[in-house]
């Protein structure tokens, strides 16, 4: 070829094909097939196997803290795996966690009293796999953090607010549970 040529033939322009719809339509529905649940579910992880998940130490003078934290956790599993999650302390994975601190801090400020709290749950977590004693998972210092706000006709901070703890406790099993579900082997 010699300068000025290219490479779409005389007039430079690119032959057309003709575009068959029903490929198309089975291309999407092929590559929809693929996407974040699937990744998620890892395919069938824990399918047939039981994870342990007992109530979590409590280290704190957190009001049942261990209780709404452990319940999150074995809910969340339940949703996004397919082990069967047991609260027994046998199981073919166990999960092994003590939380280690609880408190509250305020963030904001209004009207000279605080309107906006932050609370914060320290744990170490263990994940072992019963049959072959290795640690699927260990975190020796987990800080988990999530702030609520409070009423403008509240008097007082009550650290257990049920629906801040509550909140956190979901939050806290998704993040877990994510980490357990996409960690690299």
């Amino acid at each position: 070829m010699g300068l000025g040529s290219n490479s779409h033939g005389l007039h430079g322009r690119r032959k057309a094909y003709p575009c068959n719809p029903w490929l198309i339509l089975l291309l999407f529905f092929t590559l929809s097939g693929c996407g974040y649940r699937l990744a998620a579910r890892k395919g069938g992880t824990g399918e047939g196997r039981t994870i342990a998940v007992p109530t979590f130490a409590n280290r704190t003078n957190g009001y049942r803290i261990e209780q709404r934290l452990s319940e999150a956790v074995r809910k969340e599993l339940v949703r996004k795996t397919r082990y069967h999650v047991t609260s027994e302390s046998a199981g073919d994975v166990v999960m092994a966690a003590e939380v280690l601190g609880y408190g509250g801090t305020p963030t904001v400020f209004s009207a000279g009293r605080a309107s906006q709290y932050a609370i914060s749950v320290q744990l170490r977590v263990l994940v072992t796999d019963t049959s072959t004693g290795k640690v699927l998972f260990r975190n020796d210092n987990w800080d988990f953090r999530d702030s609520f706000q409070l009423s403008p006709t509240a008097d007082d901070f009550v650290p257990e607010d049920p629906a801040a703890v509550e909140r956190l406790a979901e939050r806290f099993a998704s993040s877990l549970v994510a980490s357990l579900l996409h960690q690299q082997p």
